[in-house]
């Protein structure tokens, strides 16, 4: 072998010693748009008093894209804690998904029965009953709303409120219940008289009236 043959050869093996070339970054984990979905719903449900309803202004609503509408729909429809959340979302998405009053007033009135922090629905006072966010939404829907709420007349959980410590004081000396709740915005969609007695008692003899007065109607 000549020297320009070895010089060659040598060069060829050192080139086979080389490092091979760096692998390519790892393709970034697949998005789960359900998983995003309810993600961001669980934050605007744990930060409800910072938008009060307003989901459109917060940066957990920016997270959101068409990709979404789907998981938030089957969310919705499926009426669990999270489905109110995720219709007000649905409202205010470019792309709106349609919802019936019927639909609404279902979705409504089931995270009425779940709610835990009453004042988003409204407050019960001595001059007469403040609606809050939900309430005034819930009474927008009119008759359609008669249905879901009736089987709410007998629910006689306590329902608090998180408000200025006066409205609290009366809501602990009313007792106010979610029963309370589904009777007055029943008595308003109706334009029914009500009169709101401390004592429980009293107001579940009237709620007794009122559904039967709603039974007489039909």
């Amino acid at each position: 072998m000549g020297p320009m043959r070895a010089r060659l050869a040598v060069l060829v093996l050192l080139g086979s010693c080389a490092a091979p070339p760096p692998a390519p970054p790892p393709a970034p984990p697949a998005v789960d748009p359900r998983r995003e979905a309810l993600d961001v719903l669980h934050t605007l449900e744990a930060g409800f008093e910072d938008h009060w309803g307003s989901v459109e202004t917060t940066a957990a609503f920016r997270r959101l894209s068409p990709a979404h509408e789907i998981p938030l729909r089957e969310i919705a429809d499926a009426n669990g804690p999270l489905a109110l959340m995720a219709l007000r979302v649905l409202d205010r998405l470019p792309s709106k998904e349609v919802f019936t009053p019927e639909a609404r007033a279902h979705i409504y009135a089931a995270a009425l029965g779940r709610e835990t922090n009453f004042t988003r629905w409204g407050v019960v006072g001595p001059t007469g009953f403040l609606p809050g966010v939900y309430g005034a939404e819930l009474l927008s829907l009119k008759d359609a709303a008669t249905g879901p709420l009736r089987p709410l007349l007998v629910d006689r959980r306590r329902a608090p409120i998180r408000a200025g410590r006066a409205e609290e004081a009366a809501n602990r000396l009313q007792g106010d219940r979610v029963c309370d709740y589904a009777w007055i915005f029943l008595a308003t969609i109706h334009d029914r008289p009500l009169a709101y007695f401390t004592d429980s008692a009293r107001r579940d003899e009237a709620i007794r009236r009122f559904d039967l007065w709603l039974d007489r109607r039909k």
